[in-house]
């Protein structure tokens, strides 16, 4: 008999919603549907937890609590509560040495989240960037362009764009989780130690829910953590391929053909 699968962890872009953009419509029902029966579904996302496009309030949360994890694992956050349940954020000084390295390759870009949601830092202006400005319509805040010299603040995490794997290497010299993506040369960085199997380990602990009874979709390379810890993984049809080779499950539909909502009505509510 197959293990019942007790909490979803879903990754948000590319996955559960459209890349960089909003929801899923077809994935609503089964999501809030799984709700209903009492299953966890945590969305377990690169994202801050308050970017607008996340658009939480279209899901049936249980109005006491509802957790999200947020920057690849780093906040696990009660958005119902406004509570901060666990927290990891990268040294000022490190995310000060991070901005030094960047500094030496004029085309790649740096976005780093900083630990009060109120500040972000980045390497150039949004007007000189190809691919910050799309960062920026996650975030609300003040965004400082950062100089040479410079004193920051701890991060949750940062993002790198136009990156090599000459730079991939220094940063994880540092110290950091750096989850490279060479199809786009982009790469989510958090502390070491710290991403979306880190979620999925405390939120095991906070229920009582065991990997075994976890399902976990994802696409990039930032999820894979997360889906080797799951004891069921799914990858939409769009996920990279190294994400495909190693799931349990590749679905012949992709994020925005609705791969989520498939996956819970075959898997969790057992609807063919």
């Amino acid at each position: 008999m197959a293990t019942k699968i007790k909490l979803i962890a879903l990754d948000m872009d590319g996955t559960a919603y459209a890349s960089l953009g909003n929801y899923v419509e077809e994935n609503i029902a089964p999501i809030n549907e799984a709700i209903e029966n009492d299953i966890k579904v945590i969305f377990v996302t690169g994202r801050p937890v308050h970017a607008k496009w996340n658009r939480f309030e279209i899901y049936n949360f249980d109005e006491n609590e509802a957790i999200v994890a947020g920057f690849n694992g780093a906040l696990i956050y009660d958005i119902m509560n406004e509570k901060i349940l666990d927290a990891v954020t990268i040294p000022k000084a490190i995310v000060e040495a991070a901005f030094q390295a960047i500094f030496q390759y004029p085309e790649a870009e740096l976005w780093g989240y900083g630990q009060d949601f109120k500040r972000s830092f980045i390497n150039k202006p949004i007007s000189a960037s190809k691919e910050l400005v799309h960062e920026s319509t996650f975030f609300d805040g003040e965004v400082l362009v950062v100089k040479p010299g410079d004193e920051l603040d701890d991060c949750f995490k940062l993002i790198m764009f136009s990156g090599n794997t000459t730079l991939v290497q220094t940063l994880r010299d540092l110290g950091l989780e750096v989850a490279w993506n060479p199809e786009t040369f982009s790469a989510e960085i958090n502390l070491k130690g710290i991403n979306k199997a880190h979620a999925l380990d405390f939120l095991a602990n906070y229920y009582q829910i065991d990997a075994s009874e976890m399902m976990a979709i994802g696409d990039a390379a930032n999820d894979i953590p997360m889906l080797k810890y799951a004891g069921l993984s799914i990858a939409p049809a769009n996920a990279i391929e190294k994400v495909k080779k190693l799931v349990d499950e590749v679905s012949p539909h992709t994020n925005v053909e609705g791969a989520v909502a498939k996956a819970i009505y075959k898997h969790v509510l057992e609807e063919k």
